[in-house]
Order: structure tokens, then sequence, then C-alpha cells
């Protein structure tokens, strides 16, 4: 048997790498996947390891297949196969001393997820570092494979590759800690070879972390530490050095370390060390990769001892001057590096924690004055660095989406190292910076003719910034914003800067109300905002919102334009015009429109304006596009109007029911929660609420019926449990009495192990708001209702919940299933208890242990009795971990639980 699947492999191989056919390549690929889940997968891939006459192609996959197998499936072998897996593994790691190195390096991988998975005393009792260094001196010819063993092993500890218990993970991590002076021994015997020097830097870079026992003087003197800082002014091993030297910054304000105190003497020769590359940072000779892993120890320096340098003595202040070197590379990555540091130097100088060792108040508020003027002068040269940054590169048009991507991004990262700035300096000051920049590029841009658009790109930064801090300038400066805004009008309308004019009109609404009326300000404005809407789609998208924040806060400056406000909102939404605003953009001008806040005004334009709504309604229900702008208007103008839209909701209401039993849109949904909102608490609404609420849940019972159901219709389904959240919130008399309500907890049921991650949130969502409504005192004339129903399904709700927490929904969830455990835990305490214990013990023992079924059961009897999600969710991340820690066992979970079985079908109403 054996051999045959040998010789297949080999055929898999070839086929593999050399076959012209790419429908049988594939084929091959997928066999050979499939190949490495079975059991004949270990034998045959040993085999072919220690076969000679085995090709590189053949080693590279076996190699991978066992190092896979002993990290995920090591559970499939009996205990007695450690010592021979052990003896073929180490025989493997000889063999492949001299290569090929990406072969030796799975070896490693796979010895060092073997010792993630046995006790420290299976290799000998003094541990697999122990074991490692006598067979070191013992067989010295084999060191460079015994080496990059070394350096592994810290690497894969955290390495959720290894199907290991969170327990004997954690276990391996405290044997490491243990080991740690015998592994910078070995490393410390190896810098006597040469060749080996960089491996050995790369070694005691993985080992620092579990070096808690080992002081900071003692590494001090250490001559690991040495050979790596003297090798930070050489190429050969700059890299190395500069990772050695980054960790044991890091290892000098870890939370094990014993205090700063007795950190610095280490600190006090790491930081002349670092600082001494300086000058590497401007020598244009330098390999740019290497400039960068000098930045990133500078950035590195500066984020972990930003509490030292944010005191201001003199040394703390040259680390800040080279910080800005690094800021003002060419380079953005390299620049980029130092912003963290920038954002928590500004909240040290800034927060209160930073100051209580002064006392009282008055020394506090003295010191705090004194470094904020003392940093004020890097934070300004910062503000002129940074603003450089956003300018449009001159090929902007040639870039690829990815490109673009990158762009924004650095844009953005900008903006908050600016907003840092505006925090240390005040916005106003950041203003004057950035003014001064502004008027100098204008003098190059706001020419005449052709050269008007050939110099916008310093223009466009310099007020891209200044929109930027736009919150933290006060809406009584009366110096710059008074000179800038008239300036807008005269911009060159070339695409991105026209872009940026309108978002910082938009950004400066406030100020614009608040400007003296003798400035004729917000007319021209308008103008370069409905330029901006004819545009292209990037402008009237900066327009739209612009448009919005204008009317929301200059809303007494309208005053008598309500026509003219409701023509450009036609314009808009009909395509008649020229405006290029898209659909999804026009929902700004629809919040424009609704945040005049006039609701009596607004409802009578909504009610002369219906018989139109209404019409599109009735002849485009079919168009899924224009019911989701038809409804987000709408939902704007109920939010608007609120009580005030009198009979218009009413027949808005009996549109979206027979729509919605029609055309199944989820937008209907999604409006109807906007309705219940805010009519769900008038009486005077109960009547028309009620029906609207059984008439939507009953055809969508009717729509959801199984899982397979819910995964062709997620829209539905996410919004209609939102919607039945609101009804718990804000008519659970409408909806909880009701035949509907059983059955859509049996709906959500049947559903809620949907992958789709927004669906299945509101179902959680929808669940857990049911169990906390019968735990609530607003929601105790419901108890003895919600008993009822949660008590007949409880049993199978609790199975498919733990289901879902074990491997039936995604990790991302758990914090959403916790908290549904959590609350049906409080809700049934007793009840919960049982239906965990009848469902936890249909798992098997090879999936959960019987210390593991009690440490799960106490979990949820701590839930029951108080316990907070904080508390709790990490203790159910172990308990899912365990049950998730591979394939195998998450696929005998899973037969076990069988919770899309469970997921019964929603039984139709009853005539």
């Amino acid at each position: 048997m054996e051999a045959q699947a040998t010789a297949t492999v080999k055929e898999a191989l070839a086929a593999l790498y050399h076959h012209p056919d790419d429908t049988i390549r594939t084929a091959a690929d997928r066999w050979l996947q499939k190949f490495q889940h079975t059991l004949d997968a270990w034998q045959v891939a040993d085999s072919l390891l220690h076969d000679e006459s085995s090709n590189l192609e053949t080693l590279m996959f076996c190699s991978q297949t066992l190092r896979s197998k002993v990290q995920r499936d090591f559970e499939e072998l009996p205990s007695e196969a450690f010592r021979p897996l052990q003896d073929s593994l180490y025989g493997l790691l000889k063999k492949f001393n001299k290569g090929p190195p990406k072969v030796r390096t799975q070896i490693c991988i796979a010895i060092a997820a073997l010792a993630v998975h046995v006790p420290v005393e299976d290799w000998g009792g003094g541990g697999i570092v122990n074991w490692l260094g006598d067979e070191m001196k013992s067989q010295q010819e084999f060191i460079p494979s015994f080496l990059e063993l070394l350096i592994i092993l810290p690497q894969e500890t955290s390495s959720y590759k290894i199907a290991a218990r969170p327990e004997r993970r954690n276990q391996f991590e405290n044997d490491l800690c243990s080991s740690a002076n015998v592994a910078l021994s070995l490393l410390t015997a190896c810098l006597g070879f040469d060749e080996l020097k960089e491996q050995v830097l790369e070694g005691f870079a993985s080992w620092l972390r579990f070096c808690h026992g080992i002081t900071a003087a003692t590494l001090a003197s250490h001559p690991l530490v040495h050979t790596a800082l003297s090798s930070l002014n050489t190429d050969q091993f700059l890299e190395a050095a500069v990772n050695v030297t980054s960790e044991l910054i890091h290892f000098t304000v870890s939370r094990d370390s014993c205090g700063i105190t007795e950190q610095f003497p280490l600190i006090q020769i790491l930081i002349p060390h670092v600082m001494g590359l300086k000058e590497q940072l401007k020598d244009s000779s330098k390999d740019e990769e290497d400039v960068k892993a000098i930045a990133r120890l500078f950035a590195d320096m500066g984020d972990s001892y930003v509490d030292l340098i944010a005191t201001g003595s003199g040394d703390a202040m040259q680390i800040v001057n080279a910080l800005l070197e690094v800021t003002s590379h060419s380079e953005f990555d390299i620049s980029s590096m130092t912003f963290n540091f920038w954002h928590h130097l500004k909240r040290n100088l800034t927060g209160r924690d930073s100051y209580t060792s002064c006392g009282s108040e008055v020394p506090i508020e003295a010191e705090r004055n004194r470094r904020m003027q003392l940093f004020r002068p890097p934070f300004e040269v910062l503000v002129s660095l940074v603003s450089s940054r956003v300018e449009y590169p001159e090929d902007f048009h040639t870039f690829s989406e990815e490109d673009r991507r990158d762009f924004r991004y650095a844009r953005y990262a900008v903006s908050d190292v600016l907003l840092d700035a505006t925090d240390v300096l005040g916005g106003d000051s950041t203003l004057k910076i950035l003014f001064m920049k502004l008027i100098q590029a204008s003098l190059f841009a706001c020419g005449s003719g052709a050269e008007q658009n050939q110099n916008w790109q310093p223009l466009e930064a310099a007020l891209f910034c200044i929109q930027a801090i736009a919150k933290s300038v006060s809406i009584e400066e009366k110096e710059i914003l008074p000179q800038v805004m008239p300036l807008l009008p005269r911009f060159p309308h070339q695409e991105q800067l026209l872009q940026t004019v309108c978002s910082t009109i938009g950004a400066f609404s406030k100020w614009i109300d608040a400007a003296p009326a003798e400035l004729p300000i917000l007319p021209p404005l308008v103008d370069i905002l409905n330029k901006g809407m004819s545009t292209s789609e990037d402008t009237a998208a900066a327009a739209s919102v612009a448009f919005k924040y204008i009317c929301e806060d200059c809303r007494g400056k309208f005053s008598g334009s309500l026509d003219g406000l409701f023509q450009i909102y036609h314009v808009a939404i009909s395509g008649v015009g020229g405006y290029k605003v898209s659909s999804e953009d026009s929902l700004h001008l629809v919040e424009a429109l609704s945040n005049v806040k006039l609701p009596e005004v607004v409802a009578e334009a909504v009610n002369r304006y219906w018989p139109t709504l209404k019409i599109i309604f009735d002849h485009r229900a079919w168009d899924t596009r224009t019911m989701e702008s038809l409804c987000r208007s709408c939902k704007f103008a109920v939010r608007t109007c609120g009580r005030s839209m009198g009979i218009t909701i009413g027949a808005m209401l009996l549109e979206i029911q027979t729509l919605y039993q029609q055309h199944n849109q989820s937008c209907f949904l999604y409006l109807s929660s906007e309705v219940i909102k805010i009519f769900g608490s008038d009486p005077s609404c109960a009547s028309y609420l009620t029906c609207l609420i059984q008439t939507l849940f009953n055809h969508t019972i009717q729509l959801l019926r199984t899982i397979q159901d819910f995964t062709a219709r997620p829209d539905i389904a996410d919004d209609c449990f939102l919607l039945a959240s609101r009804c718990i919130r804000y008519c659970p008399d409408l909806f909880v009495p009701t035949e509907i309500f059983p059955r859509l907890v049996d709906c959500a049921m049947a559903g809620v192990t949907i992958q789709h991650r927004e669906a299945c949130k509101s179902i959680l969502c929808f669940l857990s708001d049911t169990f906390d409504l019968a735990k609530s005192p607003e929601g105790e004339k419901y108890r003895d209702l919600i008993n009822t129903i949660v008590l007949q399904r409880g049993a199978t709700l609790a199975r498919i919940m733990i289901a879902s927490l074990t491997g039936a929904l995604p990790s991302g969830r758990l914090e959403e299933v916790s908290y549904v455990l959590l609350s049906l835990s409080r809700a049934f305490g007793g009840n919960m208890l049982n239906w965990t214990r009848d469902c936890i013990a249909l798992i098997p023992p090879q999936a959960l242990t019987d210390s593991e079924r009690s440490r799960f059961l106490t979990i949820i009897s701590d839930a029951s009795s108080g316990s907070s999600l904080g508390s709790l969710t990490d203790r159910f991340a172990e308990i899912s971990e365990v049950c998730r820690r591979n394939k195998a066992v998450q696929d005998i979970v899973q037969a076990a639980l069988q919770p899309h079985d469970l997921a019964f079908m929603v039984a139709p109403q009853h005539s």
C-alpha cells in the first residue's frame, strides 16, 4: 500500500511540475493537497525524504507535508510514535545540514512543532534546548542545522499553525524562558564561527523576548550585545544587528521589565550606538534597504523612550532632532516610520497622567507649559516637513489603482500627523504655517492661460493640509481664513484641486456660518460647489458632501432659499442639468435637504412631492438601485420631519408593504427600521405599525426557511433582524406578544450560522436582545412569554450557539457569539448549564478532554452569576481554540453537534 502511494505521489509531482496540459497539472495539484490530509502522508513523506534518489521537487513537497502533519495532525499518531518520529526528524536534520536550505528549514519547523506538542520530559528531562546543546557539543559538524533549529524554536512558539492546546502552548513558552540562559550560551559559543555570525545575531534577536530572568546589567556586558552593536557599522551584518538592537530596545521597556531605572545600564549603551548612525541617514551611497533599517531603529528608539524624551533633557532633544532627520527623508516609506513617535510624543505632552510626579496643580501646569514651549519648534518643523508629502506626483494619471490607494493612505497619515501638531501648537498657529505655503504656491498656480494648470500640485497640497486641520481651527479665527476663503474662487479649476477646494469649503462650514456678515463669503462658495458637481464624479462627490455640511451649519444663511435648494436636488437626482453626481453621492444632497431644520416645511414639501415619489415606487420597484436611493431619501425625510409627516407616512408604509411582498427588496426593511425608530413609541401609530411588522416579518419568514435561503439572501437577513432588534427596543408591545415573535426566533435559529458577516451579526444581536429583554426590568411583563419560547427551544439553541463558538462560524464572530452565550446564561442560568452539559457530552474525548469540559461549564456558570463579557471572552476564546486547533478536530466537533442539521426549516404560518 505504501509503495503504491509513494509511486502515485511521484507521478503527481512529475505531472504538477512538468506536464504541458494545464488541466492535468491542476488535477495533480488537487490530488496532492488532498493526499497531505491523509494518514498515509506521514509514512510516504518520511520515506521519500530519506530516499537518496528523491529530486528537489519531491524533497520540497515532502518536507512541507511532514512539517504540516506535525503542526496540525500530530494527534493522529499513537503516543508511542513520538520517539520514532523524533529520531527520523533528527536524522533528516543532519542529512540536510548542507542543504537544500529550504528543505532544512521545513525540517527545523517540524521539530519545533513537535517540541510544542510534547512535554519537556520527552526530550530527556532538560527540554529540547538542553538536548540541542548536548548535540551541538558532541556533533559540531552539524552546527549549521542545529543553529537554525535554535533560531526557529522561539519563532514557532506563537505560531497558531501548531494545533496545540492553549495550556501546552503556555507551558512551552515557560520552558523556553527557563532555557534562555542555555540558548544564549549556545549562541555565544557559535560566535567562534565567522560564517555563522549573521545567524547568531538572528538567533539572539529571536530569543530576547524569552530573556525575562536576565537583567539589563547582565545584557549590557554580554558578548552577544557587544557583537550586535559593533556590527551596526558594517554593511554585511547591518540588518541583523538592527534587528537585535531593536529587540534590545523593546526589552528595556517590556511589561516584564523591573522599571526603567533598572534598565539604564543597557539603555545607556544602546542610545549612543543608535545616535551614531545618524549621518548614514543622509549618505546617498547607502543602500536604500540599509537606510530603511536604520530609520526603523530610530523610530523604535523614539517610540520606546518617548516618556524619557518628553522630559526635554538635552540628550532627549538630540534624539528629537535625529527623528526630524528621518521625517525629512525624501522616501515616504522612510519618513512615515516616525509618525507614531510624533503621535505618542503629543499624547505625552498633552496628557495629564504624564505630570503626576510633579505633585500639585501649580507645578503640574508649570511643567506642562515648559515642555509645550520647548517642543513647539520641533513640531513647527514637523508641520513644514510633512505638508509637502501630500503633493500629487506629476505622473499620477498613470498610477494603478493600488498606487492610488497607497497615495490616499499617505495623505490620511499626514492628516493625522498635522492634527497631532495642532494639539501642541494650536490649530490657529498651525494654520499660519500652512497658509504661508498656500501663498507661496498660489503665486505660481494662479497665472493666466495654459500656465494656470501647470503648477497646481503645491497649491492643492497646501490646501489639503489646511482642510485636514479644520476641526482644530477656532470658529473665531479672524486673521487667516478671511484671506483664504476669497482666494478659493480664483484657483484654477483643475480636477484634483477643485475637489480639494470643495472639501475645504465643507470642512470650514462652521467657520463660514460664524463669519462676519460684512464678508460675502457664502454665495461664491456655493458657485464653486455647483462647478464641482458639474466637473467629474470625484469633484461632484466632494461637492455633495460639502453641500451637506454647508446646509447643516449655515442653514440660517439660506433663509428664503428652500426652492433653490430643491432645484439643486432636482438637477442632481434627475440627471438633467450637467451634474455628475453618482447615485451614491446624491444621498449627501438628500441629507443636505433633510438637514434644513424646518420639519413642517420639509414635511409639506415631501407631501407635495409624494405623488411623484409614488410613481417612481410603482414603476421602478424592480430596479434595486433606484429603490435603494428612494428609500434612503424617504429615510431622511422621516428622520427630519418626524410626526410632522402626517398622512404621508401612512401612504409610504402601505407602499412599502405592498412592494416588499412583490419584489423582495431589502431596502424596504431598511426604511422600516427608521420608521420604527421614529414612530415606535407613539401610541397613535400602533395600528399601522402593527400591520407593517406583521406583513414584513411574515413575508420574510417565508423567504428564509433554511440556511440555504439565508445564504442566498444575506441582505434581507441582515435588514430583517436589524428591524427585529429595533422593534424590541422601540415597540416591544407591538412585537413580542404576537405570534410572529416565536416564529422569528425559529427563523434566527435556522440562519444564525450564515457566513455573511453583517447578516450573522444582526441575527446574533437579535438573539441577545431577546434574552436581555427577558432579564431587564423593562421586560418583566414579557418574561414569562420569552421564558416559554426559549425553554421550548433551549437545548437546540444552546447546541447551535456552542457549535458556532467551536467552528460553525468564523473566529471573527467570537465576541458576538460570546455575548449571546453570556446573555442566554444570565437569563436561563441553571437551564443553560444543563443544556451545555448535555451538548458538550456529545463531543468525543479526542477533541475535548474532561478537564476542558469542566472548564467550559465553569465559564457558563460564571456567566450566569454575573461575570462581565470582558472577563469571559478570552475564556470562551480558549475553548474555541481547543475545538478549532486543526481541521480534523473541528470536523469531529461539528459532526458531533451537527448545527446545520439542527437549523431546521421554519414552519409556515397556519391559516
